[in-house]
């Protein structure tokens, strides 16, 4: 017999026993196994019962069906221990003996528990060098007051603000690694996300002589992303750039476009500063594998990438020569919903990315 746990999502903790010789349905209509998972389609993926195995196959689902990481394509044969992913939720597939007690996922993994142990102390140092910082920006603020010296609280306050920025972002990102909320995709002008953004990131840049400029096309339809999810990769992804490009000569640069011939959305961020060492690139986007030694977390990039790729979208690494780095979301223009009553016409064209990018060389 086999369970279905559901590790992750709105549903955790949630068991589904298959019987052993009825299909069943995954998803939110009234004949499937049932899910409050607003990113799993009505029907989703069905589970099909073959010569004592189960098989599941994705049936046309918004985000598709994941088995250990890797979307299916035709019918897949389950085993015990493989992790379905439907949208946001997560199960993982156990056997049980007819008559047994349902199994429980153990909570006392050690491997999981180092892992555990190794994030908190990763978190730790990050917060610890972030209050030193504050701590010596407010302490030349507090005697540049005492001293009636504007000038020397001008030079303090930055370092104050720089470190504000440091441990929002490690926040939001704590929050969004440690939890996935489901996504809320709407028809969103993803060119005013992209603007907001970057004005938020502007006095950041300013503080550090780095010039911040946009392009974005204002002829492009809405797209079918989660505004707030969209806006905290752009973040992350700005954060990065203004930190890399160099301080008084640094440029960023942000260009939001419609690839009508691909279907997507694309956003990309590039910076003149040093790039990324080869060796370190492999690691780009693993979590708590920092490149900025102790100013970061490794925390930005793996966050950001997770959120681009629930909307089924994908964030890459280029270098720019002779140097800088250029970071590209893509989101898809059509997240072709079975279940939505919406219709789109065709995504329309858009010109040649060729002057852009000879641009930003």
């Amino acid at each position: 017999m086999i369970v279905l746990h559901v590790i992750a999502g709105p549903d955790i903790g949630k068991q589904h026993v298959l019987p052993d010789t009825e299909p069943q349905l995954i998803g939110r209509s009234t004949e499937a196994l049932g899910s409050i998972d607003p990113t799993v389609s009505r029907r989703h993926a069905e589970l099909t019962p073959s010569a004592g195995h189960w098989h599941i196959r994705d049936l046309r689902s918004t985000q598709g069906t994941w088995v250990n990481g890797q979307r299916i394509e035709a019918r897949v044969q389950l085993r015990a221990g493989d992790v379905i992913r439907c949208g946001d939720t997560q199960m993982r597939v156990q056997t049980m003996e007819p008559g047994a007690v349902t199994p429980l996922v153990a909570e006392t993994d050690p491997a999981r528990l180092q892992a555990i142990g190794e994030t908190v102390a990763t978190i730790s140092h990050s917060v610890k060098n972030i209050l030193q910082g504050l701590r010596g920006g407010a302490d030349a603020v507090e005697l540049a007051l005492r001293r009636g010296d504007v000038e020397m609280a001008r030079e303090g306050w930055p370092i104050v603000a720089r470190n504000l920025d440091r441990i929002s972002w490690l926040v939001m990102n704590m929050l969004a690694y440690a939890k996935d909320r489901p996504l809320e995709i709407e028809e969103t002008d993803i060119g005013a996300v992209v603007l907001e953004a970057c004005e938020l990131m502007k006095s950041t840049a300013e503080r550090r002589g780095v010039l911040l400029t946009t392009q974005v096309d204002e002829s492009m339809p809405p797209a079918p992303i989660d505004a707030n999810a969209v806006h905290q990769v752009l973040l992350n992804l700005l954060a990065n750039a203004v930190e890399a490009a160099p301080d008084r000569s640094g440029r960023v640069t942000v260009r939001c476009s419609l690839d009508g011939a691909r279907g997507v959305f694309r956003i990309d961020v590039n910076d003149n500063g040093a790039g990324v060492p080869a060796e370190h690139q492999p690691r780009l986007f693993e979590a708590f594998a920092s490149t900025k030694g102790q100013r970061g977390t490794g925390l930005g990039l793996a966050v950001a990438r997770a959120l681009v790729e629930r909307h089924d979208g994908t964030l890459a690494y280029a270098a720019i020569a002779p140097h800088g780095t250029q970071m590209r979301a893509e989101f898809p223009a059509d997240r072709g919903d079975p279940d939505s009553d919406r219709t789109r016409g065709p995504v329309p064209g858009s010109p040649s990315d060729t002057a852009w990018d000879a641009a930003i060389q």
